[in-house]
């Protein structure tokens, strides 16, 4: 080529009926090509397995000090993209953190004791033995993995494989990639204006991923709510002792007083009157005693129940009947169109006989 050629080319002036008839020219050095790389990209997108994807969407309820001042704030704020419910809220951990909660080992550990059902019936089990057994992965997955095993395998790995024992606490690395495994399943999203938290979960089947959706989603109620609720339930446990050892000393109180006046009736001595009085008004302050301590043990109920938060699901998780991925169709086309490209390239700068 020119160097005049050579120039059009770099600003990009290449005009498109001479890339035409360069790509016409050449067409049959486009068949190995297009038919190798068709048939390279096809085997390894077969060799990937199929995934399917549950979302679950949740709207949680605030315990905020609002007013009709702060309401009418908080409606102007919303409107700017600014959440003021996380700055009226009494609690330490608002739906902005439900991300990096459910990425913590305390959250993922439990999950591995969770038994999952495969659709077609064939596993039923605990959801770590279904990640290590059951899931299907590609053959470089396998190789690079089984070479690692082979280079780097202790007896502290092998025995946590086998037993699943997990302390959170110290994980070993068989345990931590397992760790690792669930939270790449699970994806948590939040929405700063309206606070919406969606949950995805990701498996290879597709009423596994459901099951650990509808999993997922209970953890975290029961996390926010034993959160929430933990100072009111230990003051309610405190007033209901209490309230139970007032009723025994006013159970007591009254079985006395009832012993003495059966046994000293028509009596009208006022020695024993007095007794009887006595009995009477330890009675009777045993009674006050016992019924306040009712009056705040229904306080604390009533306050355990306004702590305790409720959650209202918007969308439920639904077993999937289309697979999420991979997108083999589009690797292939985005792997054919690649080399399409290169050869059409590699054509323009071996052929002399263009002219610009």
């Amino acid at each position: 080529m020119s160097e005049k050629e050579m120039q059009s080319i770099l600003k990009k002036e290449l005009r498109l009926d001479l890339l035409f008839r360069v790509i016409i020219k050449n067409k049959k050095k486009y068949i190995v090509p297009l038919l190798v790389a068709g048939i390279v990209a096809s085997a390894l997108a077969l060799c990937v397995p199929r995934y399917y994807k549950v979302k679950v969407t949740l709207a949680p309820e605030y315990s905020s000090s609002g007013s009709s001042i702060s309401g009418g704030l908080s409606g102007i704020a919303s409107m700017m993209g600014i959440n003021m419910n996380n700055l009226s809220s009494s609690d330490a951990i608002t739906p902005t953190f439900y991300p990096d909660l459910m990425k913590s080992t305390d959250f993922l550990v439990p999950l591995m004791d969770v038994v999952v059902e495969t659709k077609d019936g064939k596993f039923k089990g605990k959801y770590v033995d279904y990640l290590t057994k059951e899931q299907k992965f590609a053959w470089w997955d396998i190789a690079i993995g089984f070479l690692v095993e082979k280079l780097s395998t202790s007896q502290e790995d092998v025995q946590g494989q086998k037993q699943y024992k997990v302390d959170p606490f110290r994980l070993s690395k068989k345990q931590n990639e397992v760790v690792s495994a669930i939270s790449a399943n699970i994806k948590c999203m939040v929405d700063k204006k309206t606070d919406v938290i969606s949950i995805t979960t990701t498996a290879q089947d597709p009423l596994v991923a459901a099951q650990l959706a509808d999993t997922i989603k209970m953890k975290l109620q029961d996390f926010i709510t034993e959160y929430r609720t933990n100072k009111a339930r230990i003051d309610l446990e405190h007033v209901t002792g209490l309230c139970e050892k007032a009723r025994k000393e006013y159970e007591k109180a009254q079985r006395a007083y009832s012993e003495f006046a059966d046994s000293h009736q028509d009596l009208v001595l006022q020695s024993y009157k007095s007794i009887e009085e006595n009995y009477e008004n330890e009675m009777q302050v045993a009674y006050n005693t016992y019924s306040s301590f009712t009056q705040q043990k229904q306080l604390a109920q009533a306050k355990l129940m306004e702590r305790t938060p409720a959650f209202t699901t918007i969308q439920n998780s639904t077993v999937p009947i289309k697979h999420a991925g991979p997108k083999r169709m589009i690797f292939v086309l985005c792997v054919l169109f690649i080399t399409f490209l290169v050869r059409t390239i590699l054509l323009i700068r071996k052929d002399d006989t263009i002219t610009f």
